[in-house]
C-alpha cells in the first residue's frame, strides 16, 4: 500500500513534465525580428528550463528517493494484534476415590469422599484461524484432603488374618503445584467449553496410622476388629481412639499383640497427574468474569466449580 500511494503522489509529477515537454517540442519556432535587440534574445529564458523558483507552488511531493525507507516497509506481521490475555482464577472440587477404584488394588478398603481447593494463574492467546478458540497455559497451586474414614484395609494377594489392618488418616493431605496446558473452545458469547492436562507436585502431610486387626477371614474382613479392648477382640461399638492410642507404640504389631504404630513407608512428595474437562460461562454483563463447571482426575476423581476473571 505505501508503494501504490508513492507512486500515485509521483504520477501529476510526471504528468507536468511530460506536457511541458510536449508543449515545447510542439511550439513553432518564432522568427527572430529585426527590432529585437540581441541581448534580450541572449538572456530569454526558455519555459523548459524554468528555474526552481519559478515552479508552480502546487508542484507534487518530492521524488520517491526522498521519503524515508521507513515509510515504505510493510509492517511486520501480526504486530500487537493478538497480544496474550492474563488471568486468575479460584476453584473448589468434591474430591473421590471410590471403593470400585480402589478395589483394583485392594481386597478391602474405604473411599475417600472430601474437598480441595486451589488458586490458579493464567495466560492464554487467541488462536488466529479461528476467533472463537484460545490456547491456554495455567500455573495452579492448592490443597487437597485425603482422608478417607477409619476402617479396615487389605491389600491384593494378602492373607486376611495376618495382613488386615484398621487403617486412620489423621490429617492426611497434598499441598499441590501444577501447571496446565488447556484449549478452551467458545461457540457464542456465553458458552464454552475447556479441555488439557497437566503434571504437578504434591507435598504430603499428616500420618497414617495402622493397627492389625484379630480373627479376619475373607468373610468378615470389613467387619473384623483389632485386639484392644481388654485384652479381648474390639466391636464396632467398643473400639475407640482412647484405646488405639493407649496401645500406640513405634513398632509393627501382629493381630495376637496389636498395638498402633505410624507407617513410615509414605513418602514426602509424590507426582501428579491432571486430566480436566469442562464448561465455561461467560458473563456478557460484567466483561472478564468467567464461571466453570469441570471435572477429572487430580491424582483422585473431581467435579468442582469456580470463577475467573480475564483482564
Amino acid at each position: 500500500m505505501a508503494r501504490c500511494q508513492t507512486i500515485a503522489a509521483l504520477l501529476p509529477l510526471f504528468v507536468f513534465d511530460f506536457n511541458a515537454a510536449t508543449s515545447a517540442q510542439a511550439a513553432p519556432a518564432q522568427p527572430a525580428t529585426e527590432s529585437a535587440p540581441e541581448s534580450a534574445a541572449e538572456t530569454a529564458v526558455p519555459e523548459a528550463a524554468a528555474t526552481p523558483a519559478q515552479m508552480p507552488t502546487d508542484a507534487p511531493p518530492p521524488a520517491a528517493a526522498e521519503v524515508p525507507a521507513a515509510a515504505l516497509a510493510p509492517a511486520a506481521p501480526g504486530a500487537a494484534l493478538n497480544p496474550p490475555l492474563w488471568g486468575g482464577a479460584l476453584r473448589a472440587r468434591w474430591i473421590s476415590l471410590p471403593s470400585w477404584f480402589l478395589g483394583m488394588f485392594t481386597k478391602a478398603n474405604r473411599a475417600l469422599s472430601s474437598y480441595g481447593v486451589g488458586l490458579e494463574g493464567f495466560r492464554r492467546k487467541r488462536d488466529l484461524e479461528n476467533r472463537d478458540r484460545f490456547s491456554e497455559m495455567s500455573l495452579g497451586v492448592g490443597y487437597q484432603n485425603m482422608s478417607p474414614p477409619d476402617g479396615n484395609w487389605l491389600g491384593n494377594n494378602h492373607s486376611a488374618a495376618l495382613d488386615t489392618d484398621w487403617v486412620q488418616f489423621k490429617n492426611f493431605g497434598f499441598w499441590t503445584i501444577d501447571f496446565s496446558y488447556l484449549v478452551r473452545q467458545y461457540f457464542n458469547e456465553v458458552f464454552g467449553i475447556h479441555y488439557g492436562a497437566g503434571l504437578g507436585l504434591a507435598i504430603v502431610q499428616g500420618d497414617v496410622l495402622r493397627t492389625s486387626s484379630y480373627g479376619c477371614t475373607e468373610q468378615n474382613i470389613n467387619t473384623c476388629r483389632p485386639r484392644v479392648c481388654n485384652g479381648g477382640p474390639c466391636t464396632p461399638k467398643t473400639l475407640t481412639e482412647q484405646g488405639l492410642k493407649d496401645s500406640q507404640t513405634g513398632q509393627p504389631d501382629n493381630p495376637d499383640t496389636p498395638h498402633r504404630f505410624r507407617e513410615g513407608s509414605i513418602p514426602g512428595a509424590i507426582p501428579i497427574i491432571n486430566l480436566v474437562l469442562g464448561i465455561d460461562f461467560r458473563i456478557p454483563t460484567v466483561p472478564g468474569l468467567e464461571l466453570r463447571l469441570e471435572g477429572g482426575f487430580f491424582d483422585a476423581f473431581f467435579l468442582g466449580g469456580g470463577a475467573a476473571y480475564v483482564y
